[in-house]
């Protein structure tokens, strides 16, 4: 950093390093600033995370989305095509690897990639990745609330998220939340009564043929959740993707597009 020539700062210097100074000292990022491509962050188990911006043209007053992926699956695979839909109707958007991940839909998951020898990768422990990306928008000043979107382990692992964090979720969107026996201590059934925030379910028709899966509606419903079945949809978030489905799922996005924006307190986009 270059001072005058006189080597002195001004009143105004300090004021204006005073404003972009985090409370560690750190020169903090412009929160409107970011741009779209890959971040990383470090969770406090010391497990690297890496993301994905997909903001577009959309500035800090945009409500942001942070997406979670299905196991086996990555950001970029998995939200792709489904992160500029949703710049399309106004939100911003942060894709993020989590460790139980791999390479479906194309693409590689950068978290799990880089994992030591030895470090735990299975669903719940996944949980750490999860928190991390959402202190890394708290600490970085990119939003002061987002909802968050998970698909099925991570549509479980989003309701403890938005237990933990009450005070920065706005909502908990969930695609095929995982119930089966590897989720065993971190089903959604277990944090949805500690979820103020509005709660949102979706289930393709063919999952609820399930014992499971109307044993896990009735419970996520009995705590508020709105749960819908979307006929003709797959597993996870794929199931808002046509390409994925081999069925046209508009209807399906713009319900989705709908509770978001209610979660938001946003009125409708003129078409």
């Amino acid at each position: 950093m270059k001072f005058s020539c006189a080597g002195r700062i001004n009143v105004m210097t300090l004021l204006l390093i005073a404003l972009v100074t985090g409370l560690n000292g750190a020169i903090a990022a412009n929160p409107v600033d970011y741009p779209d491509g890959p971040i990383e962050t470090v969770g406090a188990d010391g497990v690297v995370v890496y993301g994905n911006i997909y903001f577009g043209e959309l500035d800090r007053s945009a409500p942001l989305i942070l997406l979670f992926h299905q196991g086996g699956s990555n950001a970029r695979g998995e939200y792709g095509s489904l992160a500029p839909w949703l710049n399309e109707q106004g939100f911003r958007a942060i894709a993020w690897d989590a460790r139980a991940g791999g390479d479906l839909y194309g693409a590689t998951n950068r978290t799990q990639d880089t994992l030591s020898t030895g470090t735990p990768d299975h669903y719940c422990d996944a949980y750490n990745d999860l928190q991390a990306a959402l202190d890394y928008v708290l600490k970085n000043q990119i939003a002061e609330k987002a909802i968050v979107w998970g698909s099925s382990y991570s549509g479980a692992l989003v309701f403890r998220l938005a237990a933990d964090n009450p005070g920065a979720i706005s909502g908990v969107f969930a695609f095929s939340p995982a119930s089966g026996g590897p989720m065993e201590n971190c089903r959604a059934r277990q944090w949805v009564d500690k979820v103020a925030a509005p709660k949102i379910v979706f289930k393709p028709t063919s999952e609820m043929e399930r014992e499971s899966s109307i044993e896990q509606k009735a419970i996520l419903t009995d705590a508020g959740a709105e749960f819908f079945i979307v006929e003709d949809g797959i597993h996870g978030s794929s199931m808002l993707v046509d390409e994925r489905t081999g069925h046209e799922m508009s209807e399906t996005r713009e319900l989705v597009i709908k509770k978001l924006r209610q979660v938001f307190s946003l009125p409708g986009r003129p078409q």
